[in-house]
């Protein structure tokens, strides 16, 4: 297929590797010409520019762009977007994203790939980001089924596991195991920052090993992207917040109590449990 990808940061890149590996010929648009020639470096696609007259030619497009410029597009990336051409998005909001969309394109539908890495920018994107990954269409009443089938089709190719979902059941989900981690990242992050005592700062800096690097990872990501999940997904945010502030206030008090049988018995169930979600 002649395929757009609009944004060619960690995602928008890793999916012009990938997809140019599958054959597809890929048309790549850069945001400034300084990413556009990096990007040429990189061979992110197999024509790049910044010139959105490029999609004219796509078969499918795919919208690799921040949260909020897909909120608020602009009307030059809306009238560059052929009408029989079938379109999706990235983003890990979905709902503002599908009812702005729905309104201005007749083959759109809202997707999102489980991957990503802390990086961002051009040079972040590599082929392997979306290996055995769960990517998540939400398609509406509204959407085409061809168009659904034929972007079905194209995620499975990628070696990725579909899953399909509504947009306001997506945003609840992703709310609880994608967004909250990167706010409890951050918390995290301050806590064991303690500026008030720098012996205890230089130790606890030197021994930080794998569990305060896989624990706090998503909180040295991009805070753009935590800011856009904060603003577009608040709701579902602060639920998520409000039901982990709860759980936490139990263990503090198991703690204080010094129940610790009950404590051991909470531990061991969520090992379990955790199981359920690590695939």
């Amino acid at each position: 297929m002649k395929i757009g990808i609009v944004g060619l940061g960690l995602i928008g890149g890793s999916l012009g590797l990938k997809l140019q590996s599958l054959d597809h010929t890929i048309y790549g648009i850069a945001n400034n010409e300084l990413n556009e020639k990096k990007a040429k470096e990189k061979k992110l696609a197999n024509f790049i520019s910044c010139d959105l007259s490029l999609l004219k030619k796509c078969e499918l497009i795919i919208l690799a762009l921040p949260i909020k410029d897909l909120i608020n597009p602009s009307q030059r990336l809306v009238k560059s977007i052929p009408r029989g051409t079938i379109l999706t998005d990235v983003a890990s909001v979905k709902e503002p994203i599908v009812n702005t969309w729905e309104n201005l394109h007749p083959l759109f539908i809202g997707s999102h790939p489980m991957a990503g890495t802390e990086k961002k920018g051009v040079d972040s994107g590599f082929k392997g980001l979306f290996n055995n990954a769960k990517w998540i269409i939400t398609p509406t009443q509204n959407s085409d089924i061809n168009a659904v089938r034929t972007l079905s089709k194209l995620i499975q190719s990628m070696n990725c596991e579909i899953c399909q979902a509504s947009p306001k059941e997506h945003d609840e989900a992703v709310s609880l195991i994608s967004h909250l981690p990167i706010f409890l990242a951050s918390a995290l992050i301050e806590t064991a920052h303690t500026k008030n005592d720098q012996s205890l700062l230089d130790l606890t800096q030197k021994l930080a090993a794998t569990g305060f690097a896989d624990t706090s990872r998503v909180g040295g990501g991009n805070e753009q992207l935590g800011l856009d999940l904060a603003i577009n997904n608040q709701i579902n945010v602060l639920n998520a917040i409000n039901t982990f502030k709860n759980k936490l206030n139990i263990l503090e008090s198991l703690i204080k109590e010094k129940n610790w049988k009950l404590l051991s018995s909470k531990l061991a169930e969520t090992k379990k449990i955790r199981q359920n979600f690590i695939n």
